[in-house]
């Protein structure tokens, strides 16, 4: 008794040869089931079924349920593993156009990190991965048809799981973008640390509670922030965080040297890594010294 024909495209050996595998696996784990293929054009046509025979009739309508539910894990392992790819990178060319063959790979290699990570993330009681949202489409189609096409499926039956893609790629281009101009601007602070002229060789930097960040020089005496006039009185009026002016007077001091102390005490980790990414050719990050210690003592230095 035949239940469902699929239908795959007769020069596409990777399909089919995944579909005979997990095919002869079913039958391994003695589900009484039957196949055969028959050819019209370009298309090869897989009818899919159970074996007659008395004992397959007293368990029929459980036997054909889980003979869809494996045909229905099949197709979504070879949508997954055949078309995602595709989809992708067809969504990346057609929307995104204006971006250069080198940036369009980019963003299909972090959409398929996304991906990953979504899944990850989504996995458990409550989560419902795209895997499960495939199976659950392609189980209702087969409940209602005795043929799928999976390229027709694929088009015109996943709608939901290709706009999914689609939110997933604009993901990765924001992403992308956000990072790109995140570089360009390290880029123009490097420059400016590049021509100003060196005011104090070592700088000593420490998170401080009170205080935002402590400043030392190379034998370790305080920096007064007061000394930068200029500096303040040009930011004064604008709503400047201790953490951009913490930025603007290391790129106005522009020390030879920059020794990070209690690195794990900056709370706001991307400013650590600004500071790292401009001065990455001139920064230590210190693994405890007198100063750390200090500063784990009292949380404080006056």
């Amino acid at each position: 008794m035949y239940l469902t024909t699929i239908a795959v495209k007769n020069n596409d050996e990777k399909i089919k040869n995944h579909i005979y595998s997990e095919l002869e696996s079913i039958r391994k784990e003695d589900m009484n089931i039957t196949h055969e293929e028959y050819i019209a054009g370009d298309t090869v046509f897989i009818r899919c079924g159970l074996k007659e025979g008395f004992m397959a009739k007293l368990k029929e309508p459980r036997s054909c349920e889980d003979l869809k539910y494996s045909l229905a894990e099949i197709l979504c392992d070879v949508i997954i593993n055949n078309y995602e790819s595709k989809i992708l990178k067809k969504i990346i060319k057609e929307y995104y156009l204006y971006l250069s063959e080198y940036e369009r790979n980019q963003i299909y290699e972090s959409s398929i990190k996304i991906l990953e990570a979504e899944d990850r993330y989504k996995e458990g009681f409550y989560g419902q991965t795209r895997r499960t949202r495939i199976i659950r489409k392609i189980l209702n189609y087969l409940n209602a048809e005795n043929i799928i096409i999976i390229d027709g499926f694929v088009n015109f039956r996943l709608n939901d799981y290709i706009k999914d893609l689609s939110s997933i790629v604009e993901k990765a281009v924001e992403s992308y973008i956000t990072e790109r101009e995140y570089n360009e601007f390290i880029k123009l602070l490097r420059y400016f640390v590049e021509i100003q002229e060196c005011k104090i060789s070592t700088v000593h930097v420490m998170p401080s509670e009170n205080r935002g960040y402590i400043l030392m020089d190379s034998e370790k005496k305080l920096i007064d922030y007061d000394c930068f006039e200029e500096l303040s009185l040009e930011l004064s009026d604008s709503d400047i965080s201790v953490d951009d002016l913490l930025i603007s007077t290391l790129i106005t001091i522009a020390p030879n040297r920059v020794v990070i102390h209690n690195c794990e005490g900056f709370k706001n980790k991307e400013l650590f890594r600004t500071i790292s990414n401009v001065f990455y050719d001139r920064i230590d990050s210190c693994k405890g010294c007198d100063l750390c210690s200090m500063f784990k003592t009292n949380k404080e230095l006056n």
